[in-house]
């Protein structure tokens, strides 16, 4: 289900008959570029690639490594079974003027093979379609969401009608857009779920601990139940 699928579903969810003069088709592929950008940071695909190491500890990341992947595993050597993995607690990035490199714990011969696993961006575009069917509508809902932001905003502010029914129907036509940009969204996060930014952040608290001195009794600053009266 390649882009032009994509478009299909969003076109049948944002029926406008004045759509065309508001919003064209690079409007809508730039709203499915977005809902597949904010689909993505909510559910990355897993790419796999052979490395081959130029010898020592250090490699280049993957040329689809962004600032938003993260490592999955990597296999060395490659090919076991069961599969042998190194362990990413002791795997380090490296900076350096050209590029990150990844910092092994272990030094590698060249030519030597690494599988390495990371998250990457979902690919939506003329050929390929990386997001899963069961997820398909949910994209297409949030591209039509943005969409409606776009047709609610333009019949609030941009509209400059020159009798009064027509200033009631702009106005009516912007709630009922926003209304279904607020449908469309939350279509969206019933089925994929809440992106990582929009969860809410566990609560912390700070606990005063009481302890005794070395005889068992409280201390003068922090005095406790168990302070002889």
């Amino acid at each position: 289900m390649p882009l032009a699928d994509f478009q299909t579903l969003v076109d049948a969810l944002v029926r406008d008959a004045d759509r065309g003069d508001v919003l064209t088709p690079a409007d809508r592929d730039d709203a499915i570029a977005s809902a597949v950008a904010q689909y993505s940071h909510a559910q990355p695909r897993n790419v796999v690639v052979d490395l081959t190491s130029p010898g020592g500890a250090r490699i280049d990341v993957p040329a689809g490594f962004t600032a938003d992947s993260r490592l999955v595993s990597i296999e060395y050597p490659v090919g076991r079974l069961p599969a042998s993995e190194l362990p990413l607690s002791e795997v380090r990035f490296y900076a350096q003027p050209s590029g990150r490199q990844i910092e092994l714990p272990v030094v590698l011969d060249a030519g030597e093979l690494l599988r390495v696993t990371y998250t990457g961006a979902q690919l939506v575009d003329a050929v390929d379609d990386t997001v899963p069917r069961h997820h398909r509508q949910a994209v297409a809902s949030l591209a039509a969401s943005f969409l409606c932001l776009q047709l609610a905003s333009y019949y609030a502010t941009e509209g400059e009608p020159t009798i009064a029914a027509d200033t009631v129907d702009y106005k009516t036509k912007s709630d009922r857009f926003r209304a279904l940009a607020k449908d469309y969204a939350a279509a969206f996060t019933r089925v994929v779920g809440d992106t990582p930014s929009d969860r809410a952040q566990g609560a912390s608290v700070t606990v005063q601990l009481e302890r005794p001195d070395a005889l068992g009794n409280g201390r003068m600053f922090h005095p406790t139940r168990n302070w002889p009266r």
